[in-house]
């Protein structure tokens, strides 16, 4: 028999965990909350391509999260990145991580103005920490140029790039030189032993002086919890609340809307939130809230931001030196990546035909049969074990039980793009037009609370619920779930910022770090960074003279 948790789908838990009821296991868990400062304590590290950038980029950022001895902690699973100012957050990411480590990528808006901003990298667990005196948290100032749009909260100065001082990294890099698309390997006895480091190679065109960061002041707009706040051990925790004070919430489930079945029931909070245990779910999905009070009407939900939006109380003027063409050439290759970006993820919906593990019993691909207007029809004339009878003069769906050779008792649970239907008649009169797949699973599940015997997916063309009704209160939005590990794509103009970028490598006397030096013939800066095993951030620079073929 196979059983839908009352709490979600998908689950990673340790057998022993796995048995205990749900209010055991936040029992636990509150319990190792307020156990962690007397514990192994987090703390965050984490490292990005460089320190300078022009909206419309990608800002990639590699995270390790470490404890008291500076060792890869396993309490959390996903990491917490913030880029703001003075005034507001302005860019934010999850990162997943594995063993404390995880990496992702961030666009930058092409809204911001030009200046300095704060990154900010933390865990859940951290913020029952005092997060203006705790040292647990990763702060880094980084630059930002908006090369296109003129606003009054620019903070920068543009200087003749031989005015400005060189970073000491790069003032003190050495020279290299390889031909396009051919190996680079750094000098074995520069490469040094760090704990945790990355690589990254770019245009060496604009800029600036580097800043000191790793202690900056800050303040927070949210107040502390007055709980504790559960760690993310085995995803990301969700949360939502009644849009409405008043409202009252008898059931809310989760519901990630596409071509991969995810459900999770919501768990209420003391301060009247409800909590969503999600796993296995990365990167954009779309989601919407199913919520319902004691008499079955729908209650409005919204999604409660899980970041903390920690500002800091001042940043330094940016200063930056380069020429006007550099700005301009590099200006439109972040334009073009960014419409690059865009077209590749308009389309980011994978389809499976597993669910829960286990092989549909029938599954049809409704192009290879002929169209029909309804639902309904389709299960006349082809889809063979369902069958439509009414339950107390309201329409249900069942299905043919092959080991017992008659049809179940129970109904189907029904799904259309993975959200549970459960008025039948809308999914009936639905346009079967507007569907790629149905599949048919036969087996026991629980959902909630209830008994089904088998599910019922239908899967439509494009997997966002084409044209379904939606009542007032549910509402199709997309999620940003923790980034699994993306893989850098490098860019197709030459002109871009970052051509190279390694966000995990072995760097040590033993293993010279070797990548493949760019395409296009130039001057390249090549930045090995790190941090050491007492925590301290190493950078070693190298400039790179890239000829021909």
């Amino acid at each position: 028999m196979i059983t839908i948790p009352a709490y979600s789908h998908q689950i990673r838990l340790t057998p022993y965990f796995r048995q205990l009821p749900m209010t055991k296991r936040i029992i636990f868990l509150l319990l190792l909350v307020c156990t962690l400062p007397c514990r192994a304590a987090e703390r965050a590290l984490a490292l990005t391509d460089k320190d300078l950038y022009l909206t419309g980029e990608r800002l990639h950022v590699s995270v390790c999260i470490v404890d008291d001895d500076m060792r890869p902690s396993s309490l959390s699973c996903v990491a917490y990145v913030e880029i703001s100012d003075s005034y507001r957050l302005c860019a934010q990411g999850l990162v997943s991580l594995v063993a404390g480590r995880g990496w992702a990528d961030i666009a930058l808006p092409a809204s911001l103005h030009s200046g300095n901003y704060l990154l900010t990298v933390y865990t859940r667990a951290m913020r029952n920490l005092d997060l203006t005196t705790t040292d647990a948290l990763f702060s880094k100032v980084i630059s930002i140029v908006n090369p296109t749009h003129l606003s009054r909260a620019d903070d920068i100065i543009f200087l003749p790039t031989d005015s400005i001082p060189l970073p000491p990294a790069i003032s003190q890099a050495t020279s290299l030189t390889s031909r396009a698309g051919q190996s680079v390997a750094l000098p074995a006895e520069l490469s040094g032993d760090l704990l945790f480091s990355s690589l990254s190679v770019m245009r060496h065109d604009l800029l600036s002086p580097g800043y000191s960061s790793l202690h900056v002041h800050r303040r927070m707009l949210t107040r502390q919890p007055t709980t504790p706040l559960l760690p993310e051990i085995e995803g990301h925790l969700v949360l939502a609340r009644p849009t409405e004070a008043k409202s009252t919430v008898s059931q809310t489930r989760l519901v990630m809307v596409g071509r991969q079945n995810a459900i999770f029931d919501g768990q209420w909070q003391p301060d009247g939130t409800w909590l969503y245990y999600t796993s296995n779910l990365y990167g954009r999905r779309p989601a919407m809230l199913n919520t319902y009070d004691i008499e079955g009407h729908p209650v409005a939900m919204e999604f409660v931001s899980p970041f903390v939006r920690i500002l800091p109380l001042s940043l330094p003027k940016l200063e930056v030196g380069c020429t006007e063409a550099d700005l301009q050439r590099r200006a439109e290759s972040a334009q073009r990546e960014q419409e690059i970006t865009e077209w590749l993820s308009k389309d980011s919906l994978v389809f499976s035909a597993n669910l829960l593990s286990s092989e549909p019993h029938w599954s049809y691909d409704l192009d290879e049969y002929t169209k029909f207007k309804s639902v309904r029809e389709i299960l006349i004339e082809f889809v063979r074990g369902v069958k439509r009878d009414k339950v107390h003069g309201v329409n249900q769906l069942f299905i043919f039980d092959p080991d017992m050779r008659i049809y179940s008792k129970w109904s189907a649970l029904v799904l259309l793009d993975g959200m549970p239907i459960f008025d039948i008649d809308e999914i009936l009169d639905y346009d079967a037009r507007l569907l790629k797949y149905v599949m048919i699973y036969t087996d026991r599940y629980t959902f909630g609370n209830t008994p089904y015997w088998g599910i019922i997916s239908f899967v439509s063309q494009k997997g966002l619920l084409s044209n379904f009704n939606l009542d007032r209160t549910s509402h199709l939005v997309s999620y940003s779930f923790p980034q699994d590990r993306p893989d850098f794509i490098t860019p197709a103009d030459p002109q871009a910022g970052t051509v190279v970028w390694c966000p995990e490598v072995v760097s040590d006397a033993s293993h010279p770090v070797v990548f493949t030096a760019p395409s296009t013939p130039g001057t390249y800066r090549i930045l090995l960074q790190g941090f050491d095993k007492d925590g301290k951030y190493v950078s070693r620079a190298f400039l790179l003279q890239n000829g021909g073929k």
